[in-house]
């Protein structure tokens, strides 16, 4: 084993190049028999467009491919078009639940006394704040404590507030004055503590680590692997749209994509079966077909309990029916799936990736604008009362 840095154990996230490098722009020249011109032409006109897309967009979701057509460049959303779209699907005049469902305590806990299978918070680390009858770890002495308890083990940690999972950590067990992280490492128990404390005073989660379900832990490992399955209400029920696998890295102990190593699998709605696999971006695009650890098959893996994580996610969404859009981040575990968390503003970027393929095709186009329809409605329908 090895010991981690004792003042920064928790996941943080490095600032991407915010623009494409030169080597870049003469590998598509070479690659794709893209002029540089062209790509500029091209990047530009995205740039210029309703979707606001960056150079960092065209680049990445390899919008120079010539066998792309001018329409499919357009059917992709970048950072800022995507936060438009939620937002025209999920407007806040029709949503008053937002806040809500953004504290992972109070919206996990919720989800478990409706009966909805989800993460099991043990106890809340902040200086502050009270989480009624869960234990309040009021400062690092508090934390330690908690975390030399056996009975505990493993937990999961992460803020209350945040995404991407920033600040998180896997903590398989401790040893009198250190802890042994899910990917191996071990840190100062103490210095742990320190940092949580520190960073985290408005609140940060221990919760019970699932298990990931056997047929998934034998091809990519231990660490929980979340499908992202995200679901729109442009009617009576939520329906779902699509779904991505994240699949972690070989030693990382969450699963987000911007985590080196990491994969994103497109799984087909109706059978939950992958149909493609892919690590990186752009460039640095690889098809997987095998994974590259194990060496077990992950194109054609049949998802475990399929219908049932699509029901979980619909009957979610129909606690909260006035958000537009929700991404749902479920575990695949022997005991079922089981919600890990709702993302009421979802990356589509996952679903790009892992399905090269705009979010704004044909296919769902339709389903966003009726959302959208249905949204303007209602808030027509309040003001109208209102009056």
């Amino acid at each position: 084993m090895t010991t981690a840095t004792l003042d920064n154990t928790l996941l943080e996230k490095t600032a991407p190049a915010a623009v494409a490098s030169s080597p870049a722009i003469v590998q598509v020249a070479k690659e794709f028999g893209v002029s540089p011109i062209k790509q500029l032409r091209q990047s530009l006109a995205l740039r210029l467009g309703k979707n606001k897309l960056t150079a960092k967009d065209y680049y990445a979701y390899g919008l120079y491919d010539p066998a792309m057509s001018a329409e499919a460049r357009r059917e992709y959303v970048g950072i800022t078009s995507n936060i438009a779209l939620n937002a025209r699907l999920s407007p806040r005049a029709a949503v008053p639940t937002a806040a809500f469902v953004g504290n992972k305590v109070l919206y996990t806990s919720m989800l478990r006394q409706l009966g909805i299978a989800t993460t099991e918070t043990l106890a809340v680390a902040s200086t502050h704040r009270h989480f009624g009858t869960l234990p309040t770890l009021r400062d690092a002495e508090a934390i330690k404590t908690f975390l030399k308890d056996a009975s505990n083990y493993p937990v999961f940690g992460k803020p209350a507030h945040g995404s991407e999972s920033v600040g998180s950590v896997l903590l398989i067990s401790c040893n009198g004055t250190t802890l042994t992280l899910g990917n191996g490492k071990t840190v100062d128990l103490e210095g742990f503590c320190k940092e949580v404390t520190a960073k985290y005073a408005g609140g940060y989660l221990f919760q019970k680590a699932l298990v990931q379900h056997e047929t998934l832990a034998n091809i990519t490992g231990k660490a929980i692997g979340c499908v992202r399955i995200v679901t729109a209400m442009d009617g009576e029920a939520p329906r779902p749209v699509y779904s991505v696998w994240k699949i972690p890295a070989a030693n990382a102990m969450s699963d987000n994509f911007w985590q080196d190593g990491s994969m994103l699998a497109h799984i087909d709605l109706d059978s939950g079966v992958v149909q493609a696999c892919r690590q990186g971006s752009g460039l640095d695009t690889v098809e997987i077909k095998q994974h590259p650890k194990s060496g077990a098959a992950v194109v054609g893996t049949q998802m475990p309990d399929w219908q049932a994580a699509i029901d979980l996610a619909r009957q979610a969404h129909a606690i909260f029916p006035e958000f537009g859009v929700c991404g749902w981040d479920i575990a695949m575990t022997d005991e079922g799936p089981k919600i890990v968390e709702c993302n009421d503003n979802p990356s589509h970027s996952l679903y790009q990736l892992a399905a090269r393929r705009g979010v704004l095709h044909t296919g769902f186009s339709p389903i966003w604008d009726a959302v959208s329809e249905r949204q303007q409605a209602k808030i027509a329908c309040m003001k109208k009362i209102a009056k």
